[in-house]
């Protein structure tokens, strides 16, 4: 196959919990990860030279090897032969340093758009494995969905939750580093409560409880430095959401609603603020990357690379 289209999703957290830290700076966490229906797109071209070519249109993005997409092009290419090598071109929607882990997303997009085009037939569990190799959260958006995530976030149980909600998400122009967010944090409560707190909303699976039960230990040190984030999840309980939190380290706030006309209603107040971009999106089940090939824009784009 010489061109592919796939979208790469953003993801939120349900709760965020610091177990412990490891030896290897990181720390042990327990966290829901949920795939959701905001979306990069990445137009991907094969090439005759053995190289990376990256481009994007929309946010920018850095074009260096700090890129989590060259990451994962050279490790895969350093355990894979490949013939030839890669266009990248990357429709950038998804903020950067928000928490919604756009560039985990596009790193494992980038690993399953390899896999597909270069014939190699990896499995996901192959595939996961490689991806833990590039960041904590890329092995969750090969199959996406929703997942507990435990370790650093690579070790992954699938869950069944409803799904049956609206996800606004509350995005100001701030950039918050996960790396300093958890190095200020402290860690409250013992393992033993928080993995209680987890099998009790997964054997009840009542969305009503989430509010009761779940925390992001990450918002205190970051609410500290940004007041604003904590008032926009004070303010999306006042606009009826069923549960609020940040998402992982920051900056993006989320809101749940039961309705459609409660989440437009709360994104019309919060786009007042010029300060901030909205986006109102669904929880996605899970990753069938076959279905999300754009046939359509994948005619587009042939179409207007014969013109050239």
């Amino acid at each position: 196959m010489d061109s592919l289209i796939l979208k790469s999703p953003a993801k939120i957290n349900l709760g965020l919990y610091l177990l412990k830290k490891r030896m290897d700076g990181y720390h042990d966490i327990l966290t829901v990860f949920q795939t959701i229906s905001l979306y990069d797109t990445l137009h991907f071209t094969r090439t005759l030279t053995p190289e990376l070519r990256l481009g994007f249109e929309g946010i920018p993005i850095p074009l260096g090897r700090d890129n989590l997409i060259w990451k994962a092009y050279e490790l895969f290419r350093k355990n894979h032969h490949l013939e030839g090598g890669l266009e990248v071109n990357v429709e950038k929607r998804i903020p950067i340093g928000a928490g919604l882990g756009g560039g985990s997303s596009n790193a494992a997009s980038t690993l399953t758009a390899l896999n597909i085009m270069f014939e190699k037939g990896l499995s996901s569990t192959q595939l996961e494995k490689m991806a833990g190799e590039i960041g904590s959260d890329v092995p969750f958006f090969i199959q996406g969905g929703t997942a507990i995530g435990e370790g650093r976030g690579e070790i992954l149980t699938p869950v069944e939750m409803a799904t049956d909600y609206r996800v606004l998400l509350i995005c100001p122009d701030v950039s918050v580093s996960t790396a300093w967010a958890y190095s200020q944090a402290r860690i409250v409560l013992t393992t033993e409560l928080k993995m209680a707190i987890f099998d009790s909303l997964f054997q009840n699976r009542d969305l009503r409880s989430l509010r009761a039960s779940l925390k992001n230990e990450l918002e205190d040190v970051v609410f500290q430095r940004h007041p604003l984030l904590k008032l926009f999840k004070e303010n999306l309980y006042k606009w009826d959401a069923f549960y609020a939190s940040m998402s992982g380290s920051g900056s993006s706030v989320l809101g749940l609603f039961h309705r459609q006309e409660q989440a437009e209603a709360a994104r019309a107040f919060f786009s007042i603020d010029k300060r901030v971009k909205t986006f109102l999106c669904e929880p996605v089940r899970s990753l069938d990357r076959a279905s999300w090939i754009s046939e359509g824009k994948f005619r587009e784009h042939e179409k207007a690379k014969r013109k050239e």
